[in-house]
């Protein structure tokens, strides 16, 4: 890898972990706009983790593999990112549709139970992924070790029941809350 594009992967990761700290000790619009910003620095580190591994893949197999072996490596080793771009785009989604209930606090306060677990599962998997990208193996070949996609896979299924459950509140369990008025 080369040095400048490690040191961009690291400040946005460091970035991200920012925001998420700022969005989890906060409330109101400064959680909101944190939220979104963490989140998008995220879509935009694991863009360049996915560009990487393909990179790596590619330099390594191409000349060894067919054409659908090539693939098949590429997508395994793409695939605990790709679910986690998957459920940080869909949060991201919710987050911005919901923008006016969330900011008015029309909603449950399960809400922000679990966009605070969400965050930290989805923090749980950056420091996976921040300690295993930069191995030799990793490095070299642009393959994760079968225990840490297993690891990914496995937070992330957690992650998705969790903003599986985000989207059910910001449904379902909105409230217009009490408001008295003059009559």
């Amino acid at each position: 890898m080369e040095e400048w594009y490690v040191n961009i992967f690291k400040a946005l990761i460091s970035g991200t972990i920012i925001s998420f700290i700022i969005s989890v000790f906060t409330s109101g619009a400064t959680s909101y706009n944190s939220s979104i910003a963490g989140f998008s620095i995220l879509i935009l580190s694991i863009m360049m983790i996915l560009t990487m591994i393909i990179t790596k893949v590619l330099k390594t197999t191409a000349s060894n593999s067919s054409t659908t072996q090539l693939m098949i490596t590429i997508l395994s080793q793409l695939g605990p990112f790709l679910l986690m771009l998957l459920i940080i785009s869909f949060i991201l989604y919710l987050i911005v549709t919901y923008k006016t209930p969330i900011l008015e606090n029309h909603i449950s306060p399960n809400y922000h139970t679990f966009s605070n677990i969400t965050i930290i599962l989805i923090l749980v998997q950056l420091s996976i992924v921040y300690t295993n990208i930069f191995t030799k193996e990793f490095i070299n070949s642009g393959k994760l070790q079968p225990v840490t996609s297993a690891m990914l896979y496995a937070v992330g299924i957690l992650s998705v029941a969790s903003t599986i459950i985000i989207y059910i509140i910001l449904k379902y369990f909105r409230t217009d809350g009490f408001q008295i008025s003059n009559i």
